[in-house]
């Protein structure tokens, strides 16, 4: 199994030309779903028929655009059909449709509304890329049916027929888009336990790809589900597992990572990790098979690699022991290696083993559950509330969607003015195609620009070529926009510009039932995609947003939230508190979060001019210190229920202390763009103060991880241009 890490990648970063060139013409395989792709195509086929038959062409087509377009929002991200935004993307489809069409006879009204509707739609980008996708939509169903003037009767007829197309869209995919909630479920505890496997495995994979799996499992057993909440409890407690677990290989990698030429003068011991690691990953694999209920994979399997495993964890602590007899010839920390090794290989092992016997449960429980459904814990009012937040958060031109909003609201509307006073008889695609071009960001414009208009020019030949072929009429004609809408679906999520291609040869189709004109209506797609889309990036190029200050901030939350954890888990040690006590489960989840938020702005900004980029060689430096200080948090974190017993470390507050306050100024610096402070804390200093004092003391496996994190600290301090006090 292939798991893509998204680190910033080392090595010169490319051109802006190349970068987009290369974004613009990937394709993923293994992103393509024929099953996905047929789901969402038979609505728009479906209703397209039905219209057809009942001889109503105008409305079999408004019906179907109404489907087709709710159709992208789930294929053109792929995975299960996102119920909630593809209801949502129906509302305001409706809405937009009955207020671009009521408003078209009045030219300043229709106007002023459309540059409410853009600046709206460029906003919801702040709350993520599905909310994007709905509000392209609202423009692309405000313009285009705004040319088809009604009163108010005739409005709500239209938005009628396009909620009615959405609406068999939405409960066709809900109905067959995915697999039973409860299989989806099991499905997602498996990618869990399937990544644990590849960390387990590989030790250069970062735990944070098992971190995410299981993060998104957590999410699915949120979803309702007929066998109600019962059927979940035995997931949710293998996902839970999964967590400690890749607590213990984070603190396992980081173990042979600083101890990697003790560990390798150290032959059988060596021998002896890397036989429990390839023991792990096999049980792990048989863990997730169990679950998932797929492939040859039997109890029993799984029974006998627990068994392995368990053997595998004995050989560890033999190794350990022989290394322990052999006497020390220096002062250094490598001693505690073996120690270290020995005792998370045991905890491993006892957690894997209790992720089996859960597993195992789950057939035994099967027979015996009841139906009875529950609705899960989606929280729509909490999220609600949040998303307005960050949307009122967002309206500032120093925001990356204000500004976003604001390019939407003046190009829209002067693109829409400008195509009715053109020649041409389909002009408001050139308004749809500025609107679907411009993105946020860079990178994301010209890419996005490039697939659309190239995907266009091939769609709109590859209709051409099949109406001069074939000569479709009237059920051949629908036949062919069934089979294109089943291809564009299919391949959206590998890539975007084929799917533009076979999704733009789909309209010139569903066009020509209502209006038989196949190679104008082709050519009018072409032309007026370009003369759209050139004006999008030339709008973009004459006010950009760069990403370097939203790049520089990602990285300065990420400090902060791993400053919210790291204070914790210290104040934890220094008090003698539990680990609970301090909920560092949520404290952690959200800084890997903003590590993903942080590391997709990297990437973003690495697509524009170098002038503009972030500091690459900084940002990667500050990943990397990143990365180092908050793994060692999370070693300190696993000796938190041992240290809890032993009583206090008050010696260790100062340290904490200064460590916070040098992480408060490093994000205070990043966000900036310059240093706050021209000195920090003397971390080293206050570190040699915890090694010499306190009672108790602390033993020296904890010193070297204290130790990590304040080389990890003051490495990054250093990248940012902050010093340490002259008289630390």
């Amino acid at each position: 199994m292939a798991v893509r890490d998204h680190r910033v990648e080392d090595g010169p970063p490319p051109s802006v030309l190349a970068h987009v060139l290369r974004q613009a013409a990937r394709f993923d395989r293994s992103a393509v779903s024929v099953r996905a792709g047929l789901v969402a195509a038979i609505p728009v086929a479906g209703v397209l028929t039905a219209g057809t038959l009942a001889g109503e062409p105008v409305a079999a087509v408004t019906a179907g655009a109404g489907a087709m377009l709710v159709g992208i929002a789930w294929r053109s991200g792929g995975g299960l059909p996102p119920v909630a935004t593809m209801a949502t993307d129906t509302a305001v489809m409706g809405l937009s449709t009955f207020a671009g069409s009521a408003s078209g006879s009045v030219v300043w009204l229709h106007l002023a509304l459309l540059v409410l509707w853009s600046f709206a739609a460029g906003l919801i980008v702040a709350v993520g890329r599905r909310s994007a996708v709905v509000g392209t939509q609202a423009i692309i169903a405000f313009v285009v049916f705004g040319r088809f003037s009604q009163p108010i009767p005739g409005a709500a007829e239209l938005a009628g027929l396009v909620l009615a197309g959405g609406l068999v869209q939405v409960v066709f995919s809900a109905l067959f888009g995915a697999p039973p909630a409860l299989r989806i479920q099991r499905r997602a505890a498996a990618e869990g336990y399937r990544r644990l496997a590849l960390v387990a495995s590989e030790p250069r994979v970062p735990t944070g790809v098992a971190a995410a799996a299981l993060d998104e499992a957590e999410g699915k057993l949120a979803l309702p589900t007929l066998r109600g909440e019962e059927a979940t409890l035995p997931l949710a407690a293998l996902v839970q597992e999964g967590r400690r677990m890749r607590l213990e290989f984070a603190a396992l990698a980081l173990l042979i990572d600083q101890y990697g030429r003790e560990l390798s003068a150290d032959p059988a011991l060596r021998r002896a990790t890397e036989g429990f690691r390839a023991a792990a990953a096999e049980a792990l694999r048989n863990v997730a098979a169990v679950i998932e209920e797929e492939g040859e994979a039997p109890p029993g399997r799984l029974a006998s690699s627990v068994r392995a495993l368990d053997a595998a964890a004995e050989d560890v602590a033999a190794a350990a022991r022989a290394h322990d007899s052999e006497p020390s010839t220096s002062d250094s920390l490598a001693p505690d290696l073996a120690g270290g090794i020995e005792r998370h290989a045991a905890a491993l092992a006892g957690q894997i083993r209790a992720g089996a016997g859960l597993a195992t449960g789950l057939h035994e429980r099967r027979g015996r559950m009841t139906v009875h459904p529950s609705l899960g814990s989606v929280g729509l009012r909490s999220q609600l509330v949040a998303d307005l937040a960050q949307i009122r958060a967002n309206v500032s031109l120093q925001s990356p969607a204000g500004r976003h909003a604001v390019r939407l609201a003046v190009i829209v509307p002067a693109t829409e003015l400008l195509s009715q006073h053109l020649p041409l008889q389909r002009g408001y695609w050139i308004a749809v195609a500025a609107a679907t071009v411009l993105r946020p960001d860079f990178g994301a414009t010209f890419t996005r620009g490039v697939e659309r208009m190239a995907g266009t020019c091939v769609g709109v030949v590859l209709a051409g070529a099949l109406a001069v072929a074939l000569h479709p009429t009237g059920w051949g004609t629908v036949a062919i926009v069934g089979i294109l809408a089943w291809s564009a679906y299919s391949v959206f999520p590998a890539s975007f510009a084929a799917g533009v291609a076979f999704l733009s040869a789909m309209i010139v189709f569903l066009l020509e039932v209502v209006s038989p004109s196949t190679l104008a209506t082709a050519a009018d797609r072409g032309i007026d995609t370009l003369v759209g889309g050139t004006i999008g990036l030339l709008a973009y190029a004459l006010w950009p947003t760069w990403s370097s200050t939203s790049a520089r901030q990602a990285l300065a939350d990420l400090v902060s939230a791993q400053r919210e954890y790291i204070r914790a888990v210290l104040a934890a040690l220094a008090d003698g508190r539990a680990a609970e006590a301090e909920n560092l489960p949520v404290l952690a989840r959200r800084a890997r979060v903003a590590w993903t938020k942080a590391e997709a702005t990297i990437e973003r900004s690495l697509s524009e001019p170098p002038a503009r980029r972030i500091d690459v060689e900084q940002a990667r430096g500050v990943m990397t210190g990143l990365r180092r200080l908050v793994q060692a948090a999370h070693v300190i974190r696993l000796e938190l229920s041992e240290r809890a017993q032993d009583g206090a470390l008050p010696a260790l507050r100062p340290l904490a202390e200064a460590l916070d306050c040098t992480l408060a100024i490093i994000a205070e610096t990043l966000a900036a763009g310059a240093p706050q402070s021209s000195e920090r804390p003397s971390l080293r200093a206050l570190y040699e103060d915890v090694l010499r004092g306190g009672e108790p003391p602390p033993d020296r496996f904890l010193v070297a991880e204290l130790d990590e994190m304040v080389d990890a600290a003051n490495t990054v301090a250093e990248l940012v241009g902050i010093g340490p006090r002259p008289d630390g």
